[in-house]
């Protein structure tokens, strides 16, 4: 039995892709500590895993990667969230002696796996982005960064290579949760990247939604993710374009809109800030995206045809390479209209080329090897480090 120690990135998008990792290891008997948020402490520990928290900074900042001034606080926030997962890792390390350290591309992962002096596997949530897309820094080191580092050094001997580490933690393997049939330019990359494919974990969260409703009806899925702020104008589009939809509309708003702003919406139109988005895809006809991996990865398990309109982040890069395989349509967040959103809509419908291009990318993720894949290379990487030692 091994001890493994987990670190995760406090985000929807980060955490997700690992469940099917830390249950597998569960399942089998390692010792799984992760170290996250209270946020996602349940779901963690329903897997099996032991759970400890760190405080979240991260979850109510609102960030524009375009915008280098709203970088500064997001990064002072990973650097406060950094030095507390040492701390909470300190603390562990004390009672426990870890095999070995799997963490997130953001964050504190490098600097955990550099202080404890363990052999770390890192988790790459979406893509393999190329280095060139790391070049440019997104933040500066001001007063309040400078003080926190120092913080770090005095304390755990530890130090990012660069700043962008914390937006670019690798290991010495890299799982990748998709197949690299869809990963673009995969020629491109190294050995040290593992493509798994996704796992899907449904959540045991406690809902209301009517599910029943769906049944035996064309259903139209919109959700532009969980975090995203001033949206009531997209949603209030939504309603126009398919006010006269025949079959259900459901809009998954997410927690920051202000409902009051929102039009009044025919029976048919189902809005709520959240939805149990698997249940959902499992009987949606076509989803409308912003093209996070998470939600396309659930799309494409469920066969569901995409309309994606992507805001920032990962998100082009993903509708185009949906684009490019046939299974989606991109449009222009600043261009769209409700006319163009509901003709684009319906021509996804009304064509089987959109089904076949998902079912192609689906079967590259069933012969991708998945978590059975993922347990066998960190096997493999733990026998040969203590043979070395």
């Amino acid at each position: 039995m091994a001890k493994i120690l987990i670190i995760t990135f406090p985000a929807e998008g980060h955490v997700n892709p690992m469940l099917g990792i830390i249950k597998a290891l569960a399942d089998r008997g390692d010792e799984v500590h992760v170290v996250t948020t209270v946020h996602y402490q349940e779901r963690i520990k329903r897997l099996g895993a032991h759970v400890h928290i760190h405080p979240d900074y991260i979850r109510t900042l609102s960030v524009n990667e375009g915008d280098l001034e709203s970088m500064q606080p997001f990064f002072h926030a990973m650097l406060q969230t950094s030095l507390d997962i040492l701390e909470v890792v300190d603390t562990l390390s004390q009672q426990h002696t870890f095999d070995l350290v799997y963490f997130d591309m953001f964050g504190a992962g490098e600097l955990v796996r550099d202080y404890l002096h363990i052999p770390g596997i890192g988790s790459n949530p979406s893509f393999v982005l190329q280095e060139a897309h790391f070049d440019t820094p997104l933040y500066r080191k001001d007063e309040k960064a400078a003080h926190l580092l120092e913080q770090i050094k005095d304390r755990f001997k530890v130090q990012p290579k660069h700043l962008m580490q914390l937006m670019k933690n690798r290991g010495e393997l890299n799982m990748v949760y998709t197949s690299e049939y869809f990963q673009p330019s995969v020629d491109a990359l190294n050995d040290s990247f593992v493509f798994i494919g996704p796992s899907f974990q449904k959540r045991a969260d406690q809902h209301d939604f009517p599910l029943e409703a769906l049944e035996q009806e064309k259903v139209i899925f919109i959700s532009m993710g969980t975090v995203l702020g001033d949206t009531e104008s997209f949603f209030n589009m939504c309603i126009d374009a398919f006010a006269n939809f025949d079959g259900k509309v459901v809009m998954a708003t997410g927690e920051k809109i202000d409902m009051s702003l929102l039009k009044e919406a025919p029976s048919h139109v189902i809005i709520e800030p959240y939805v149990p988005q698997l249940e959902v895809l499992e009987q949606t006809d076509v989803f409308v995206t912003h093209g996070g991996m998470n939600s396309v990865n659930e799309s494409i398990h469920f066969h569901v045809p995409m309309v994606v309109i992507p805001v920032d982040k990962d998100q082009p890069m993903v509708a185009k390479r949906l684009t490019e395989l046939s299974a989606a349509r991109a449009l222009d967040k600043d261009q769209l209209t409700a006319k163009q959103l509901r003709d684009t809509v319906e021509e996804v419908l009304g064509s089987n080329t959109y089904l076949a291009g998902i079912k192609k990318i689906e079967e590259s993720f069933q012969t991708a090897g998945g978590t059975d894949k993922a347990l066998r290379v960190i096997d493999q990487l733990m026998q040969a480090k203590q043979t070395q030692s």
